[in-house]
């Protein structure tokens, strides 16, 4: 029996997930909707609605995913030196909400541990963990077997989109993949699970400021930047199989004129700006994020979402 997809919004189930976080204390707060009347659903919109104004109001105040600690964002500070973490994050379906999650969904360590992080999947599904910008983290727990609950196919290959390091273990219901990194850069940075951000499977990664860690900080200088063209993922791209996601589809840009290429996340899903040659590739683009790329040789570079493969789109570069 194929396994029920598990994707997607709508008024049979609707998860919103408030983040709440004061010096150490977290709230989590789920609101689901479910085989209400029409004047409850449209109750429960209306709150829906305000908390994600909500939500993203304190995703601005804590600078969330949005790189080192900004200026309103008030964790408390560590004089500890740096350690090795052992982080185990499994898949469940949660029994209120009925939907995929991550356990736990917070990980909190001090800036310049070491995370040794295991994610096991038991799902006849695939999962992943996935951080943008800066760590550009992607630990993908498929093999074949397992299901894409975005296209609803089986995959028949190992995952190829795993970031250098990841070992990959296992068979369908009972995956493992390990990986390591370094937590260099502190803040509050959102992991999600691709194949379910929209269902609520994502979590935060808390990396407080440690006194006892340094790094070395290397300026660079160039002549004059180009100007900077800009494209768009259109909203519902991620669960529109039609939508080719990125508009303009196609930019032709000039060396030393405009070369440089803005792009911004304007959906709900979380997406990825890769090239098909390898030229370049954003890492996971949370909603609301971006991605800057300066072309630096002519020539015709094609590329693609690497979670929804009908996004597709090309950058013609010509010379001055």
């Amino acid at each position: 029996m194929k396994p029920e997809r598990r994707t997607g919004m709508s008024s049979a189930g609707v998860v919103v997930v408030l983040l709440v976080l004061s010096l150490g204390v977290v709230s989590v707060v789920y609101v689901t909707s479910t085989q209400a009347s029409n004047d409850q659903l449209t109750s429960q919109n209306q709150q829906i609605s305000a908390l994600k104004t909500e939500l993203q109001q304190l995703a601005t105040k804590f600078a969330l995913g949005q790189g080192t600690a900004g200026a309103n964002l008030t964790l408390p500070v560590m004089n500890q030196a740096p350690t090795i973490r052992s982080i185990v994050e499994t898949w469940y379906l949660s029994s209120s909400a009925h939907q995929d999650r991550f356990d736990p969904s917070f990980i909190i360590v001090n800036q310049g541990d070491t995370v040794r992080l295991t994610l096991i999947d038991n799902d006849t599904v695939a999962h992943d963990f996935v951080i943008g910008p800066p760590y550009k983290i992607i630990v993908n727990a498929t093999v074949p077997g397992l299901v894409n609950d975005l296209t609803g196919q089986n995959f028949t290959t190992p995952s190829r989109n795993n970031s250098p390091g990841v070992t990959v273990t296992g068979t369908p219901g009972n995956v493992t993949a390990t990986y390591s990194f370094v937590a260099s850069y502190s803040g509050i940075y959102e992991f999600v699970c691709t194949y379910h951000a929209q269902v609520g499977m994502i979590g935060y990664l808390v990396v407080l400021p440690n006194a006892a860690f340094s790094t070395k900080t290397t300026t660079s200088t160039s002549g004059a930047a180009p100007s900077t063209v800009s494209v768009s993922i259109l909203p519902g791209s991620g669960t529109n199989t039609s939508s080719k996601g990125f508009s303009p589809e196609t930019i032709t840009v000039v060396l030393g004129v405009n070369n440089t290429v803005t792009w911004t996340n304007n959906d709900t899903s979380p997406h990825t700006v890769t090239s098909d040659g390898g030229t370049f590739d954003s890492g996971n683009l949370a909603p609301g994020q971006s991605y800057t790329y300066t072309f630096t040789a002519p020539g015709t570079y094609t590329y693609h979402c690497t979670y929804h493969p009908w996004m597709v789109a090309t950058v013609i570069v010509k010379s001055g």
